[in-house]
């Protein structure tokens, strides 16, 4: 044997001495089964316990949370109730016996407004909201009213996929909500109306995570279609909408009950649908051929004289202005009177 293993061993002899007394004070050599025992039944009882425990804690959990999603399974249903409610009341109490049917076979719908509005502007969508075509309905000249009318919104299915990524499409008030578990769904903001085929999407003033949203949406065919009341320009709304469109545009509620999807029709010869807009008077062409302002140095500024809103006939986008579907607008120098 030779050195090395000879000082390993007396070290072993060494650990296994100081052990031995250890365990000899610890515990007493004839009570070492009863104590053996005794912390065999300790560590069993602190187990039973523990687990004991442990299953009161889950299935208080699961208690909770059944009943979370039973109360909040009640306010939804509350919810959407109180808001059907409202809308079947305001339709109740408005004449349309007078009120204009407008179809379009193109993107295969139509709508009625009141006989007093102007005529629909029918024009491909500006700006950068992903939608394909755009009809606006709007009101006489009022310049009392916040609300001026509504829109139909287009959009190609193929292109944006689904209704959340809409522009309409209600927005998380903070990046941090984004996280909460609490706002992963909107479902109890997205109401089936039964009477008739679009779904509201509603989001009130105080709810916790989203921004107050209210609009209209029907899903059909390759196209989704919402149905959107306008604001006019430069008007910030602060209230709940629910009582500011039943206030201000009950027209609203109303036409929604109207909306109907046809049968899509496109004659062969023509590639886009008609549109009903004047031309500008004045304009330019760019290297695309498109229609845009003959002003190098234009600046928008709202119109000298009180025209109230009107439609834009020079390609040069002002804020009091509608764009002109015949023109083309850059989003950099237009896109804020493009929303």
């Amino acid at each position: 044997m030779n050195n090395r293993e000879e000082i390993v061993n007396k070290i072993k002899d060494i650990v296994n001495k100081v052990k031995k007394t250890i365990f000899n004070k610890a515990f007493n050599e004839r009570n070492i089964k009863r104590d053996s025992f005794i912390i065999a039944g300790l560590v069993i009882l602190v187990a039973v316990i523990v687990g004991i425990n442990v299953k009161k804690m889950h299935h208080q959990k699961q208690l909770i949370a059944k009943a979370d999603a039973v109360a909040s399974s009640y306010v939804n249903e509350e919810f959407q109730k109180q808001s059907r409610d409202k809308i079947k009341s305001i339709q109740s109490q408005i004449s349309t016996d007078s009120w204009k049917e407008y179809q379009t076979k193109w993107y295969g719908f139509k709508i009625k407004y009141p006989k007093d509005w102007k005529r629909p502007i029918v024009g491909v969508s500006i700006g950068n909201s992903g939608a394909e075509y755009k009809y606006g309905f709007r009101k006489g000249d009022d310049t009392n009213n916040k609300y001026v009318g509504f829109d139909v919104v287009v959009y190609s299915i193929k292109k944006i996929k689904e209704l959340n990524n809409t522009a309409e499409f209600p927005s998380l008030k903070t990046g941090l909500i984004r996280e909460s578990e609490s706002c992963e769904t909107i479902e109890g903001r997205l109401i089936e109306t039964g009477d008739y085929a679009a779904e509201e999407i509603y989001v009130p003033l105080n709810d916790s995570c989203y921004n107050s949203t209210l609009f209209f949406s029907i899903t059909r065919g390759q196209y989704i279609y919402n149905i959107v009341p306008i604001v006019k320009d430069d008007i910030e709304v602060c209230g709940d909408l629910m009582i500011e469109i039943t206030d201000n545009l009950p027209e609203f509620f109303v036409a929604i009950s109207f909306f109907e999807n046809i049968d899509i029709v496109r004659p062969k010869s023509k590639l886009n649908p008609k549109i009903n807009a004047p031309m500008p008077v004045s304009y330019k062409k760019d290297s695309l051929g498109r229609k845009i302002c003959a002003k190098d140095d234009d600046k928008p500024s709202k119109s000298k004289k009180d025209k109230g809103k009107h439609l834009d006939m020079e390609c040069c986008l002002d804020p009091d202005e509608y764009p002109n579907p015949h023109c083309y607008y850059s989003s950099k120098k237009y896109g804020k009177y493009l929303k």
